[in-house]
């Protein structure tokens, strides 16, 4: 139970603050990733002297540090002041001054904070992110939000975090959105009696202002100034448009002119501003698999191929595939960063839990090794391409299962499956029937079964049938079924 008397007291109303704080991380970063786990927790640090208040506090007390690591915290973000390459920079207009000074100062306490953390924890399971503070009360008051460093690494991140060494990009659609929470609460912070509902911003508005901003690192390659702000939204509505009543199906690389990874075989004479979402979304039925436009996020000079080895640490050129109606994805070097539908941003997602599929496996057949779930897993991945859907079933049976139910399929000679020939056994009506080894043994199975009352009238046939056919064998025999 939350405690009634606070005894690092910054403000009256920090604990309804904190909890209004980590609800709202909660709802955000959990949409991207339950795996995530965002913590959050306030430190305040005394800059006004005021001999009856604690000169450290922690809002929740029991966040996991105590306030002795930071009793020196003033002396240390003074020392890393005053190394600051910034420092000797100075503004002819003293307002401009001041508020330089400040930004020097409180990223100095950031610093100081950081190293604290990574020393308190340095073998620790999260990754600490820091705001920028706000005056509370004699306070500098800092937000901290603890991510899960595993949940992290799940997701693919660029390396460089600065354009030309000064200014600030984020390195993933995840970072976007710490950046943006943090800001949110800083600006939360300055009218700290708020309390319940610090944040006003919905969910959906911090996922979209995040998605922007990410945007910024892909049109900051183009080298056109021009294009640095409107890429997203022209991906939005470029992919909302039809032309002649088709759906937008294509790509669009984003570098600078003349990338030298970059041949143009179609040069347009008078290029197309990327804004004319029209006269863009007609240049569209142009592209295919070996053509694709060409553009600096500000104008599209016509239609290319990428060409030679492609250095990704470059982090130079990135390519928007419009997949469907109102739906694209980004990608680096062949690397998923953000999906968006529907003007809805997220991260982009394997169809199949990969922790679950090899749990699962682990558990019903018992003895196989991991790379006989590797190459599962591998084929699983490639069939969940197939447009209109299909069905693996994993049985030890399959051998037997293909001779029973040579009227309901193809029976075919044992065949090892590779991933590169799931697309084309799986583009027939019904399923894929392999054993543990990956052997393919029959293709376009229709299942049989028992009558089950564990079926689901909401869902289509496939899922019912499998349902059915999982009551019959799942008894005999190591069996697993994938429906796509």
């Amino acid at each position: 139970m939350k405690r009634n008397v606070i005894n690092l007291f910054m403000w009256g109303y920090q604990q309804h603050f904190q909890i209004s704080i980590q609800v709202t991380a909660e709802s955000l970063f959990n949409e991207i990733d339950k795996r995530l786990k965002p913590k959050t927790f306030l430190l305040g640090v005394l800059v006004d002297h005021r001999d009856e208040r604690h000169p450290i506090c922690l809002e929740p007390e029991d966040c996991g540090y105590s306030v002795k690591p930071f009793q020196e915290i003033t002396l240390l973000a003074s020392e890393l002041e005053k190394v600051d390459e910034e420092k000797n920079i100075f503004h002819s207009h003293p307002i401009a001054q001041e508020n330089h000074n400040n930004r020097i100062s409180n990223k100095a306490y950031i610093e100081a904070i950081s190293k604290i953390l990574k020393k308190e924890d340095l073998y620790g399971d999260t990754e600490k992110f820091i705001s920028y503070p706000c005056y509370v009360e004699g306070y500098l008051v800092f937000v901290v939000l603890e991510i899960n460093k595993e949940g992290l690494s799940q997701h693919y991140s660029l390396t460089k975090d600065r354009i030309q060494d000064r200014y600030k990009i984020s390195r993933s659609f995840i970072e976007s959105n710490i950046d943006t929470f943090l800001k949110e609460c800083s600006n939360a912070l300055k009218d700290p009696n708020r309390g319940i509902g610090a944040i006003e911003r919905q969910t959906s508005e911090l996922l979209t202002e995040s998605a922007k901003q990410f945007m910024y690192t892909v049109s900051n390659v183009g080298n056109n100034f021009d294009g640095l702000h409107g890429l997203y939204d022209a991906c939005n509505i470029i992919s909302s448009l039809k032309y002649e009543g088709a759906e937008g199906l294509g790509t669009l690389v984003i570098a600078k002119k003349g990338h030298p990874n970059i041949k143009i075989t179609l040069e347009l004479e008078n290029p197309i501003l990327i804004r004319d979402y029209r006269k863009v979304r007609k240049f569209l039925e142009l592209s295919d698999n070996d053509s694709i436009i060409i553009s600096d996020s500000t104008l599209i000079y016509g239609l290319g191929e990428i060409r030679g080895r492609y250095n990704p640490k470059s982090e130079s050129l990135f390519t928007i595939n419009f997949t469907k109606h109102y739906q694209w994805t980004l990608h680096h070097d062949n690397n998923p960063l953000m999906s968006v539908s529907y003007r809805e941003p997220r991260l982009p997602s394997e169809k199949i839990d990969r922790d679950k599929f090899f749990s699962d496996f682990r558990r019903i057949f018992a003895g196989i090794n991991n790379e006989q779930i590797d190459q599962l897993w591998d084929i699983t991945l490639e069939a969940t391409l197939q447009k209109h859907g299909t069905m693996l079933i994993i049985t030890d049976s399959a051998k037997q299962e293909s001779k029973r139910l040579g009227n309901q399929c193809f029976k075919i000679k044992p065949l090892k499956t590779e991933k590169n020939f799931v697309q084309q056994i799986t583009s027939i009506d019904g399923g894929i029937l392999v054993d543990r080894d990956s052997t393919c043994h029959a293709i376009g199975v229709i299942l049989d079964g028992i009558a089950t009352d564990k079926g689901d009238s909401s869902r289509g046939s496939r899922y019912n049938s499998a349902i059915r056919y999982y009551e019959y064998m799942g008894v005999q025999s190591p069996t697993a079924i994938v429906i796509i």
